[in-house]
């Protein structure tokens, strides 16, 4: 049986962001009512800023907060910039919601970082949200740290809050000058025969998530606003060297490969575990890895 339409007020911060390209669409499709507000105003989003003097809370049901300025290589270039621009962004959205007349009403939801918030998993164990977190990059730590505040204004005023730490979603257009994500970039490789660039031996472990299975995810956590913090995520981890192969098999070519120095703040072994999203809202993942990727080499082609 299909779900109603998603009756919702929906507020995105971050509308700009690669994610919120993929979110927008999928929640307008549900039938909810979304709003985007971006830090550069123009086109279908608004200035962030209609945010605090509009009133803009006191007329949302959903606050999803995607807002944020860095991917992890940028965040070890930049070191500290998510604490002078991010941080205090976080702080100044969750101020206004608080104070909301509407915050019993309000579930604000966050977007955080799958992998990089537990650092490396142990072997043969998924990280699960009760794990303790250690990060190994100013990525994770920012993170990190926004989770940890969003959690004690949760506690202090009452806000209803989910936060998701979410994988690597994949299967949808990347702006190409943002180094995150590697599927498009080797389906591009493939199709272009321009060599692909690894970090370290090609073992490093990744979950990758289809963005069909991330925005039904999110359908989920919107209509029953979980409490807490979630993995959204596969479920299964892939080495870059198996995510190599499998592009190459869909597309019939070899990718030709550059191999340098890992670095010592990515995580290599990332493995997460889905059961707690699973148990809350009747989710689960459906597009396998070799699938997903067949389905994004076929869009490319159709582009």
């Amino acid at each position: 049986m299909d779900d109603p339409p998603l009756d919702k007020r929906i507020l995105l911060t971050g509308g700009r962001s690669r994610l919120a390209a993929v979110i927008h669409p999928a929640l307008l499709a549900a039938g909810a009512e979304v709003t985007s507000l971006s830090r550069s105003e123009g086109g279908p989003h608004l200035g962030l800023e209609n945010l605090f003097v509009n009133n803009l809370i006191e007329q949302t049901d959903t606050l999803l907060h995607l807002a944020w300025s860095t991917v992890p290589l940028s965040s070890e270039r930049h070191v500290g910039l998510e604490w002078t621009q991010d941080i205090p962004l976080l702080i100044k959205v969750l101020k206004a919601a608080c104070a909301s007349p509407n915050r019993e009403k309000l579930h604000f939801v966050f977007f955080s970082s799958g992998g990089t918030v537990y650092g490396n998993a142990q072997p043969d164990h998924p990280s699960c949200e009760t794990d303790p977190c250690s990060p190994i990059g100013w990525y994770g730590h920012a993170k990190l740290a926004a989770e940890r505040l969003i959690q004690e204004y949760g506690q202090r005023h009452g806000l209803a809050y989910t936060i998701l730490r979410i994988s690597n979603p994949y299967g949808f257009p990347v702006p190409t000058h943002k180094p995150q994500g590697i599927i498009p970039f080797l389906l591009q490789s493939a199709m272009n025969g321009t060599p692909f660039s690894v970090w370290g031996d090609g073992t490093a472990r990744k979950d990758f998530l289809h963005h069909t299975d991330f925005t039904a995810a999110l359908e989920r956590i919107i209509r029953v606003r979980p409490p807490g913090i979630f993995n959204v995520c596969a479920g299964e981890s892939h080495s870059v060297n198996e995510v190599i192969a499998h592009v190459e098999e869909t597309l019939g070519r070899r990718i030709p490969v550059q191999r340098g120095a890992a670095h010592s703040w990515d995580v290599h072994d990332s493995l997460l575990d889905n059961s707690k999203l699973i148990a809350a809202t009747g989710w689960r993942p459906v597009v396998r890895l070799p699938e997903g990727i067949r389905r994004a080499a076929s869009d490319l082609d159709h582009a």
